[in-house]
């Protein structure tokens, strides 16, 4: 059995959280870069097709560069994203929510004295 108290509790679910979303940031991340990767190489494919295949293949080539601006995108939203999550994964000592507790009493109890020294003066 753990003495784990519900600010710990939360603070360790927090962190797994952080984990899973930078997991699956650089997991998306790949994909995009993948998918955008080949659709470079089949617009590079189209484009040195034959004139008689042109009409169908300059239509393809523009859907294709529409899908790679598309990528690129959300390559950079992700890389943005991915940005925030390492930077959460950096400070996770600051996710300490016992010893942001502590503090936060500390706080309370020296305020609390302070208005009661400022009172008995009155």
């Amino acid at each position: 059995m753990t003495d784990n108290t519900p600010d710990q509790d939360g603070a360790a679910l927090l962190k797994r959280r952080v984990h899973y979303t930078a997991d699956l940031l650089l997991s998306l991340q790949d994909s995009i870069h993948r998918l955008r990767k080949e659709a470079e190489e089949l617009r590079e494919q189209l484009e040195t097709t034959g004139a008689d295949e042109m009409t169908g293949a300059k239509t393809q080539v523009r859907k294709l560069e529409d899908l790679i601006r598309d990528c690129q995108k959300v390559e950079k939203t992700l890389a943005e994203q991915s940005t925030d999550v390492a930077r959460l994964l950096k400070s996770e000592h600051e996710l300490d929510l016992v010893a942001a507790r502590a503090a936060v009493e500390l706080g309370l109890s020296r305020l609390r004295a302070a208005l009661a020294a400022e009172l008995l003066l009155e």
